[in-house]
């Protein structure tokens, strides 16, 4: 089964600087490095320690650490392997060895790292993410699935997990669950690359829940335009949405904000809720006086996906205008 990379939520490198959440050992001054990201410092500093205790799995790790941080993949492995040679028990030396094999694409003793730390601590959600993204880069996706669900029972939020669960759905073709998933990843995480990502396999779906709507050079995801039921008043579930449409536009004076607002057979409705967003906007954020110009339209909003055009009975979009 074919995975295009491109999706893929795996293992990047901005990670490995971190502690990951997790216990990073008792060694005060290799904390120290790893929390100021003096990674050139500490790896100066640990090469002079292991020189002296070459025989201490803490020191060896401490260096391996460093190097990984600097991307320095070669220069860590061998470090790491005497680290977790040295503390076969520490579920912090198995693990970054597995991250050290997966940058040097050595799947194989990648999983089999993951799989010893979570015998030794079976809450390690760390070892449990990184495995997913090992069994979803052989195509083992089923197996991933399992590894990411295990992720969500033990950090309901994390994003990569999330993310990647919505993605399976939508490898596996299971539509239903493949919708709600990424609704719910975007109720968690609704603005960045990811969340634009997830909009457009929603709307592929045919669900508008969510829209990405283009501001100039950006490109803002947000939630659907909600207004009270046969009315023109506005849902407070909008404001939101509104309060980043009116913070983004006031910071790009030479912008006009166009404001078009859908409602099929209904031109009256149409304009009082076109009047409502642009009344909202001008009283909260009264910069923009002069800036936001309403239309209204009885027909259906149509859009393309999977393909094809899809009619959207209610709808609401923005765009800029100089």
């Amino acid at each position: 089964m074919k995975i295009r990379k491109t999706l893929l939520v795996g293992l990047t490198l901005s990670f490995l600087s971190g502690c990951a959440g997790m216990d990073i050992g008792s060694n005060i001054e290799g904390y120290g490095y790893l929390m100021t990201e003096n990674y050139a410092g500490g790896a100066e500093r640990f090469q002079e320690i292991v020189k002296e205790k070459p025989s201490s799995a803490e020191a060896n790790f401490y260096l391996g650490r460093f190097f990984m941080a600097q991307e320095k993949v070669e220069s860590a492995l061998p470090y790491l392997q005497k680290a977790a040679r040295l503390g076969p028990d520490n579920a912090d030396y198995q693990f970054w060895l597995g991250v050290a094999y997966g940058e040097r694409k050595m799947a194989k003793k990648e999983a089999a790292q993951y799989e010893k730390v979570l015998l030794l601590n079976p809450s390690y959600v760390a070892a449990h993410l990184y495995l997913g993204h090992n069994l979803l880069k052989k195509g083992q996706v089923e197996n991933a699935l399992a590894s990411y669900k295990q992720v969500l029972e033990l950090a309901p939020r994390n994003q990569s997990a999330l993310y990647n669960r919505a993605l399976i759905m939508h490898i596996l073709e299971r539509s239903p669950e493949e919708k709600l998933a990424w609704r719910i990843f975007l109720r968690k995480y609704p603005a960045g690359p990811m969340a634009l990502r997830a909009t457009d396999h929603l709307n592929r779906l045919e669900d508008f829940s969510y829209r990405n709507h283009k501001l100039g050079l950006r490109r803002v995801t947000l939630t659907k335009i909600w207004f009270k039921a046969f009315d023109g008043k506005l849902s407070k579930s909008s404001y939101k949405s509104l309060n980043l449409i009116g913070e983004i536009v006031s910071n790009m004076p030479e912008y006009t904000l166009q404001v078009l607002v859908y409602q099929k057979n209904n031109k009256l409705l149409a304009q009082a809720r076109a009047e409502s967003i642009r009344e909202y906007l001008l009283e909260n954020f009264p910069q923009l006086e002069g800036r936001v110009n309403i239309s209204w339209f009885d027909v259906d909003d149509t859009v393309t996906a999977k393909g094809k055009k899809v009619a959207i009975g209610e709808s609401v979009r923005f765009f800029l205008t100089r």
